[in-house]
């Protein structure tokens, strides 16, 4: 029986894999988030689902990512993430520091420990080869309005990275994101459609981690349907995205008079 982690359950990403893995028969799932609260209000009854476990607690306390990345563990979805633009962001950061901290403690208490296979979710910005077929004016636009978010996942990769000797990385790097239905998907290493939905990505991401392949490699989840609903929130996010680049002492001066969060 295959047993799966998701770090960042409450997530869009991270609820859409929860409810895909829910389905599947004989599956076990540690959902690891920072609200258990939140969690049981999206997902009601999920307390009484005897194959999933839930950790609660900050992302920074080791001891908790480790136990939810318990030896059984074969692969773990690293989608704690947020999608804005926010000066001094580290959630990717901290994330992959925490997860490589609590392999580490489970390595050191066993030698003969295998840790599971990690699918970080990334972005096709950050692939050379994919954001190459990107429009360039746009891909200007959006690299500046996401800055801050490409950055912190970029120093998560190199982080990452810096561990290849002994660990099983996929970094997973759509395009858009977007709350459409489920559609169809299909996966590539050098291209990224402009969007996909939640559920697709989801779905693409599980069959990467069945599929024991695309160790260390970039892939893109890509919808294969047409009509793939363009997120409505999009456009006031990347226009707040450019302000908080071009002007990122503004959003802390909003922060201290709590304007934003």
């Amino acid at each position: 029986m295959p047993t799966y982690a998701i770090l960042g359950a409450t997530g869009k990403t991270g609820g859409a894999i929860l409810d895909h893995l829910i389905k599947a028969p004989n599956t076990n799932i540690n959902a690891y988030v920072r609200s258990k609260a939140k969690l049981l209000e999206q997902q009601p009854g999920l307390e009484k689902n005897q194959n999933v476990k839930i950790f609660e607690g900050p992302v920074s306390d080791i001891p908790l990512i480790a136990s939810t990345l318990s030896p059984s563990v074969d692969a773990a979805f690293c989608v704690v993430a947020i999608n804005e633009n926010t000066p001094g962001l580290r959630i990717a950061q901290d994330t992959a520091n925490s997860v490589i901290a609590a392999l580490c403690h489970l390595r050191n208490k066993d030698v003969n420990f295998r840790p599971p296979k990690l699918l970080f979710l990334s972005s096709a910005a950050l692939n050379a080869t994919m954001a190459g077929e990107f429009n360039p004016v746009l891909k200007a636009a959006i690299s500046r309005a996401m800055s801050h978010l490409y950055a912190d996942l970029g120093f998560a990769e190199q982080n990452l990275r810096l561990h290849q000797s002994w660990l099983d990385v996929t970094f997973v790097q759509p395009g858009g994101l977007t709350p459409d239905v489920q559609k169809g998907h299909k996966l590539s290493v050098d291209k990224a459609s402009d969007l996909v939905s939640y559920p697709d990505l989801a779905a693409g991401m599980i069959e990467i981690a069945q599929s024991g392949t695309y160790s260390w490699m970039g892939v893109s989840v890509n919808a294969t349907a047409k009509d793939v609903k363009f997120e409505p929130n999009a456009p006031p996010q990347l226009l707040r995205g450019l302000v908080w680049h071009y002007l990122p002492w503004l959003y802390w001066t909003c922060r201290s008079l709590r304007v934003v969060s």
